[in-house]
């Protein structure tokens, strides 16, 4: 006799992992947010880490988006590449922000700012990586109970 949970885990095998997809998204609104913080202020002097930090968001965009697409389908290696990509972003932190902070281009509250969208970003791709994960092991058990 199926159970309730089993119909649930059943459905997952034709229906998409839409929350996780959209913690990503989110995370990546996030991201955009946190990096245009960054560049935007008249204050802030271009130079060639500025240059450094859109190109590594641009190719980090490009990623959680594969990255969403592929969780979407409960892709367990692609839960593992949200972590990678959360580490990114937490090096981030580091690099350009702290470096236009030290030079006194940007004041501590706007810092604050674009460390909270940060962590607000990695934090969301945590919890569709967790997501994901649980939702694959669910769907792999049951996929192995019934023989497929």
């Amino acid at each position: 006799m199926a159970t309730i949970n089993n119909i649930r885990v059943d459905k997952m095998r034709y229906q998409q992992n839409k929350l996780a997809y959209w913690f990503v998204l989110l995370a990546m609104v996030s991201q955009i947010v946190s990096l245009f913080t960054t560049i935007i202020p008249r204050s802030i002097t271009p130079t060639f880490s500025t240059a450094m930090e859109i190109l590594i968001n641009i190719t980090l965009l490009l990623l959680s988006f594969l990255a969403a697409e592929k969780v979407k389908a409960y892709s367990n290696k692609w839960a593992y590449g949200l972590f990678v990509i959360a580490f990114a972003h937490l090096l981030r932190i580091f690099y350009e922000p702290l470096k236009l902070f030290r030079l006194g281009q940007i004041t501590a509250g706007h810092y604050f700012i674009i460390i909270d969208l940060i962590v607000g970003s990695i934090i969301l791709l945590v919890i569709a990586a967790v997501i994901t994960m649980q939702k694959h092991r669910k769907l792999m058990s049951h996929l192995k109970e019934l023989g497929e």
